[in-house]
């Protein structure tokens, strides 16, 4: 087995021949793996990509709030997380799984246990968990952070996989170093494996410099599963062998041709953003509601369409009308304007609950919730007969997925 990969790789030429030797993915059926390194560097890239053009500007915000310099710190963030995200897969109790890999990384003096011999505790250590205890204790002893700073940044790691680790689960994993390092001679190979990772990781991608000012932010819980997410989308892609293929075959690619000919594959779409509207609500409505020509706008459409455009913040908009006309055509055609101007909050779609027309009794729901008494003591409530539709906003787009990671929950060799 070679750690393949072109030699100016950015993270290949940072790391010694025992870095380069643990294994980060195997395929079973055609005995290709993927090292390490390589992993960190695609969903690395892959993660930059998320950030530059495919988050909503109210994700990147929130984000970005949360840090001493702005958008620069959450694309570094990001992508360092991503980079680093399965530094637990550099621990015995993951390589020991396949045995041709574990052996390449024993001969270059990275001891460890059969899968066998390691036991049911080899179960306390998924890489997740693993990953999350690792870079804890890196920022604590590389880069002087206290215990209690680390958690709200090492949790995008613990929880690539969807859940969060408990207190429980890195507690039980800090008592059983040996699924983390090999006992005895090999202990230390483990452990300087591990930091050479985390180091190279902090200069490729330009966080070593950032890390003593992270130290002293405070991340609110949405900004961390936000950070969380981001990790989870990009790990996600660059799983995806189709994408992203395994060595021995993909080992002559640069990292450069390797990631631009995914991307080109992965073709994922533009994400979706509010226009502002040329002319006016009769222009409007005649673009957005497949009508007759002849149709004019209501008065009660072009109002709503003039208050929407007058709107300067969030609000609420009450439209009275005749029964289906406020609901169905008038909202839309005023929320154009909304939308463009709060481009950066992610929009949905608006369910739409009506009473039905008499033409509609036969495909109608039924609701009590008509009130015939108003008594606070003896309130009642009759039935009324109600049709539910969508208004979809215009201009979102459904992406099929084409890979699923969590398939890897139950094989902790993916």
């Amino acid at each position: 087995m070679s750690s393949g990969g072109v030699g100016g790789s950015g993270l290949l030429c940072r790391l010694g021949a025992r870095a380069r030797s643990v294994w980060a993915k195997h395929d079973a059926v055609g005995d290709g793996w993927l090292p390490l390194w390589r992993h960190m560097e695609d969903s690395a890239w892959v993660a930059g990509q998320l950030w530059d053009g495919w988050l909503p500007g109210s994700v990147r915000g929130l984000i970005t709030d949360a840090l001493p310099s702005g958008e620069a710190d959450g694309r570094q963030l990001v992508v360092w997380l991503a980079a680093v995200h399965d530094i637990g897969k550099a621990t015995p109790a993951f390589a020991c799984q396949v045995d041709s890999l574990a052996e390449a990384m024993r001969v270059v003096g990275l001891a460890m246990r059969s899968r066998q011999g390691m036991g049911p505790d080899r179960r306390l250590a998924p890489h997740g968990v693993a990953g999350q205890l690792l870079l804890g204790e890196w920022l604590e002893e590389r880069c002087g952070w206290s215990p209690g700073a680390t958690g709200q940044f090492t949790v995008a790691v613990g929880g690539h996989h969807g859940v969060p680790p408990e207190r429980g689960q890195i507690k039980a994993l800090d008592e059983h170093e040996e699924l983390l390092r090999t006992p005895g001679p090999s202990r230390e190979a483990w452990r300087q494996v591990q930091a050479e990772l985390l180091d190279a990781c902090a200069a490729e991608y330009g966080v070593g410099e950032r890390l003593e000012a992270w130290r002293s932010v405070r991340l609110p819980q949405p900004v961390q599963v936000l950070l969380s997410a981001v990790v989870i989308v990009a790990d996600w892609i660059a799983s995806n062998p189709d994408l992203f293929p395994y060595f021995p075959d993909a080992a002559g690619l640069s990292g450069e041709e390797r990631c631009a000919a995914a991307w080109r594959g992965l073709d994922l779409p533009e994400p979706w953003r509010a226009e502002k509207p040329a002319g006016g609500a009769q222009e409007l409505f005649a673009s957005r509601f497949a009508l007759p020509a002849e149709a004019k706008v209501r008065p009660v459409q072009e109002t709503a369409f003039d208050l929407a455009r007058e709107m300067y913040g969030p609000g609420l908009m009450v439209i009275e009308a005749p029964m289906g006309e406020a609901l169905t055509q008038a909202p839309w055609q005023a929320s154009a304007w909304y939308r463009n101007r709060y481009r950066s909050r992610t929009p949905e779609d608006l369910i739409v609950l009506r009473e039905a027309t008499a033409d509609e009794q036969g495909t109608a729901n039924t609701l009590r919730d008509q009130p015939v008494s108003f008594d606070p003591a003896h309130r009642r409530h009759t039935w009324r007969t109600v049709v539910t539709t969508t208004v979809p906003v215009p201009g979102r787009t459904a992406v099929p997925a084409r890979h699923e990671p969590f398939d890897a929950w139950e094989d902790e060799s993916a």
